[in-house]
């Protein structure tokens, strides 16, 4: 990058960071993440700096590059609180904390693979979230949220199916 673009950028972050952050951290409630959005902002601008420079409305440009990162941001966050939200249609496993309660072994339909097993036991029965079951298969969190999916998946299929 050029001297004259660098002095623009930095001039640019001076005047428009701390109105920036301030917008995404009402939008977010999150100073730490707040300040992260803030900063890709103004990574695009970096990228974008020869383009950019001529914009009429430099501001508004930057708002809008801030909503795009926030839409981002918001769409991420639901898919992980769908990920991790308990599936409501699971209401036949038994409650671990309850004394009574069969094992999970022995209510999990006999069709299910031993991958299906493991990760609905670590999750249903000790109670781990998908990131701790993660850890414990030493696979990546967003495999383990796909194996848990489909785990319930398959399950409830076997479960529905007539005999």
């Amino acid at each position: 990058m050029k001297k004259d673009q660098r002095d623009w950028v930095h001039q640019a972050y001076d005047r428009y960071a701390p109105d920036l952050y301030r917008l995404a951290r009402h939008r977010l409630g999150d100073p730490d993440l707040a300040y992260d959005m803030v900063q890709e902002v103004f990574l695009v601008l970096v990228d974008r700096a020869p383009q950019v420079r001529e914009h009429p409305n430099l501001m508004a440009w930057l708002v809008t590059t801030l909503n795009h990162k926030l839409l981002h941001e918001f769409d991420r966050q639901e898919a992980k609180r769908q990920r991790e939200a308990p599936d409501a249609e699971l209401s036949w496993l038994p409650d671990h904390r309850d004394p009574k309660a069969h094992s999970l072994d022995e209510i999990l339909p006999k069709e299910l693979i031993q991958q299906d097993r493991t990760v609905l036991k670590l999750v249903y029965e000790e109670g781990l979230t998908y990131r701790e079951a993660a850890r414990r298969l030493n696979i990546p969190p967003a495999t383990c949220g796909t194996w848990l999916h489909r785990a319930r998946q398959r399950c409830r299929k076997y479960l529905t199916k007539e005999v």
